[in-house]
């Protein structure tokens, strides 16, 4: 299947506060592929009073990066905006596998985008999970993706905050319960 992600080494950077276009722009002027998925979501707007759809980077401050295998590495950790590259083991750069770079991209809307926001305002079940349990995500972009709770965002239990791990570490998100289901293995070996 030849896509984007095909042809080169993906690698994941950190972008300074308030860069991702800059350095978006600037790794494609420099003929690297550059993939930054994008989200809308909903916040309060404290003025208004009401909430309203923003679009906002999926992973914040995350940047992909496609590297042809002639293209030297180094002007990537040197471009204006970049705070560094994230890398493995012995301080090697980490690729990143183009299958979970489809993955992300499968879950793109017609506009190119990961619609985050919630399709209707309704309660989510009352659940009876305890702390640490294993979970199976099973909505939005992390779909399929396995998660350890680790606190209740709201008394009500509708909210949870979990820990995935995305790329190799472990990610603290925030998520509806409706979105998650116990996994198979129901406690966590941590």
């Amino acid at each position: 299947m030849a896509d984007q992600f095909s042809d080169r080494e993906w690698f994941a950077v950190v972008v300074k506060p308030g860069r991702n276009e800059e350095v978006h722009k600037r790794f494609e002027d420099q003929g690297y592929r550059s993939f930054r998925p994008l989200c809308l979501t909903e916040r309060r707007n404290r003025e208004k009073g009401r909430m309203e759809t923003v679009l906002r980077p999926l992973f914040d401050r995350y940047q992909f990066v496609g590297v042809h295998p002639e293209q030297p590495f180094s002007p990537i950790q040197n471009t204006i905006g970049v705070a560094f590259v994230v890398r493995g083991q012995g301080h090697i750069p980490l690729r990143v596998s183009p299958l979970v770079l489809r993955r992300v991209a499968s879950r793109f809307n017609e506009d190119g985008v990961v619609d985050l926001r919630p399709a209707q305002p309704v309660a989510g079940p009352m659940v009876d999970w305890e702390l640490g349990d294993m979970l199976e995500v099973i909505d939005g972009p992390f779909r399929d993706f396995s998660a350890v709770l680790v606190e209740w965002a709201d008394k009500r239990r509708e909210m949870a905050r979990v820990l995935v791990n995305i790329f190799g570490r472990t990610t603290p998100v925030e998520m509806r319960t409706g979105g998650l289901r116990p996994s198979s293995s129901s406690r966590s070996a941590a």
